[in-house]
């Protein structure tokens, strides 16, 4: 897959058409993914590339509408995720102020047509684009004897009688709840960060952790301690990860720490992924290192058992 991140960048790429797809994709859930699967499918069919058009940063926040936005998915997780379903290009654009206010018009005549000659439009039910939210299906249906091309409309995807969406994703992972958000996703819920140096707690009484530093704008669960995998250089391990303040000592700060069962080894610097499976428990403070350590002896085993299956 080739990575687009300047329009001025194409050259001959979509001299033959192109049969695309366009949105934020945050997360890549299961109804996102009914729209990358369509647009390969087309794709195919006519015997020209498939192109997915996204945007970052997400506009909500270039927009000031969400200035603190988090993500379900990074840019390199949410390339990565695009990258599997076999899309040829993924263009993303810089969203700005300025490119918020085209029209969708000029949206849909200088990017869709005249730089990425679309040929097949493939648009989610709630998918906007252009100045005022103006450009949808409606508007690209209606200009496509204009243009040449098809257009076609993927409606929700249900789950247990619900839209999928990444605002649902969003409130099964502040309440931990993650077997609800894998249902959405189509995956678990993964988290990459870099190991870097802690307070070395854990290692005097059995239990050495990893210290994660996580992008700050990623979407972390809830507080509590998981049971998860963890892939670090290409192999899998099975872990348990906390998220939390560790009451017990200083409080002070939202920590991510993970204890992997299977290794021993020094991980400074590392990259370490993270699959979240199951919620344990809640974090909780401790009288002392002993009842701690006593606690982490129950969470391994309840972990193990929950990530033998």
């Amino acid at each position: 897959m080739k990575i687009i991140r300047s329009l001025e960048s194409i050259q001959n790429e979509f001299r033959n058409g192109s049969s695309l797809t366009l949105g934020n994709f945050d997360g890549i859930h299961v109804g996102h993914q009914t729209l990358l699967l369509r647009t390969v499918e087309k794709a195919k069919e006519l015997g020209i590339p498939s192109v997915v058009v996204t945007y970052y940063p997400n506009p909500s926040v270039v927009l000031g509408k969400k200035p603190n936005f988090k993500y379900l998915s990074s840019e390199r997780e949410k390339e990565e995720l695009i990258r599997g379903f076999g899309i040829d290009y993924l263009l993303v654009l810089d969203f700005t102020l300025e490119l918020s206010k085209m029209t969708a018009e000029d949206f849909l005549e200088n990017i869709m047509i005249q730089t990425l000659n679309a040929k097949h439009i493939v648009i989610g039910y709630n998918h906007f684009f252009g100045a005022e939210r103006r450009g949808d299906f409606t508007l690209l249906n209606s200009n496509k004897s204009k243009y040449d091309y098809a257009v076609e409309l993927r409606e929700a995807v249900l789950k247990k009688d619900s839209k999928i969406s990444s605002s649902l994703i969003r409130g099964f992972l502040d309440k931990g709840e993650m077997e609800e958000a894998k249902i959405l996703l189509g995956r678990n819920y993964h988290i990459t960060g870099t190991v870097i140096e802690g307070a070395k707690r854990g290692r005097t009484i059995g239990f050495p952790t990893a210290n994660l530093q996580v992008p700050s704008d990623k979407l972390l669960p809830s507080v509590g301690v998981y049971a998860c995998f963890v892939k670090l250089d290409g192999k899998d391990h099975q872990g348990m990860v906390n998220i939390g303040f560790n009451p017990t000592f200083d409080g002070l700060g939202l920590h991510v720490e993970v204890n992997l069962f299977d290794f021993d080894g020094n991980l400074y610097g590392k990259e370490i992924e993270l699959e979240m499976v199951k919620k344990i428990r809640d974090e909780q403070k401790f009288d002392g290192m002993e009842a701690l350590k006593a606690q982490l002896t129950i969470d391994k085993e309840t972990s193990l058992q929950i990530l033998q299956f």
